[in-house]
């Protein structure tokens, strides 16, 4: 990394795991500096927060839970100060490859000089998964709706574009910027080589009755989230395709088709089938209604499995 190319890397972090210490550590090699913002964690996470100081992170700290997009609009804020020419966001279940940010640079430097209006660097895999392409077969390929974890993104973009919408709250948030940047005529490269681990969630058996359902071979297991996840999910995408559905018809159409699938396979083969069904509906009417910001507490105890009850 030159002294012309200096990246801040911003991670939203939420009762942080003590592993996000030696990620901070090796993500260190990468970029100029860390930011990690712990957005209300109600848990005793002192240790970690103080490990990741001690890793030369400068945390910061949330007074309530605000959503991925408010903590990591704080951390851009606060890393601004130093006037990076990058920012780099991650999520705190997140790593890169030790090579990434490097082939990012290399991918935004030549397709800048190729007159490519470069909004953001995205990666080229996602646990060695290919990212699916907004516009295959062209020198510097789009990502279709790139995650926001692992994003580099020039300084000159927030500048031009805001920052993340912090009404969203979580869910949508990369998705809602991509769409935004796009209307500029900004473009959202895939950077050749760059891939992330990522976690991707609890996963069960797709099962009809007692047959594990079988394609291609293969037995296929669902990734399923949290009902509250998927009130923002619905709520979030909703507001967002009416938005750019009138300038971008082609890619809103083929989102909604793969949520469709997507809402499918959950309801049919995830868990606590009525509660997600009860979230959708909520996002559904939220959305309709304008209500954003957080889910409300009401809402919430509808859609929250209950705990088990602890054996006497």
């Amino acid at each position: 990394m030159t002294s012309q190319q200096r990246v801040a890397a911003v991670i939203s972090a939420y009762n942080p795991p003590i592993d996000l210490i030696e990620k901070v550590k090796r993500l260190a090699s990468q970029v100029e500096r860390i930011i990690v913002v712990d957005d209300g964690s109600p848990a005793d996470v002192t240790g970690v927060l103080q490990g990741l100081e001690a890793a030369g992170a400068v945390v910061l700290k949330q007074g309530s839970n605000t959503g991925i997009a408010a903590a990591l609009n704080a951390g851009i804020r606060y890393a601004a100060e130093s006037a990076p020419d990058f920012f780099l966001t991650l999520d705190q279940d997140s790593e890169l490859d030790p090579d990434y940010v490097a082939r990012a640079l290399v991918a935004f430097t030549a397709a800048t000089l190729q007159g490519v209006p470069v909004g953001m660097v995205c990666a080229e895999s996602h646990n060695k998964q290919p990212v699916m392409l907004q516009k295959p077969g062209v020198p510097f390929p789009e990502a279709f709706d790139p995650m926001q974890s692992g994003t580099l993104i020039p300084a000159a973009t927030f500048d031009a574009a805001g920052l993340l919408e912090e009404d969203l709250f979580i869910d949508c948030v990369d998705s809602e910027f991509t769409a935004r940047i796009r209307e500029m005529g900004l473009k959202a490269i895939i950077a050749p080589g760059c891939n992330i681990s990522h976690a991707v969630g609890e996963s069960r058996p797709m099962r009809l009755g007692t047959w594990h359902v079988t394609v291609g071979g293969q037995k296929r297991f669902v990734h399923s989230h949290a009902p509250f996840r998927v009130y923002y999910i619905t709520r979030n995408g909703l507001v967002m395709y009416r938005r750019y559905l009138p300038k971008q018809p082609v890619w809103v159409l083929r989102r909604i088709g793969l949520e469709v699938v997507f809402y499918g396979v959950r309801v049919v083969y995830g868990p606590h089938r009525f509660r997600q069904i009860a979230a959708i509906a909520f996002g559904i009417r939220d959305a309709l209604t304008g209500r954003m910001g957080r889910i409300s507490a009401k809402e919430n105890a509808v859609v929250a499995p209950r705990k088990k009850k602890a054996a006497a």
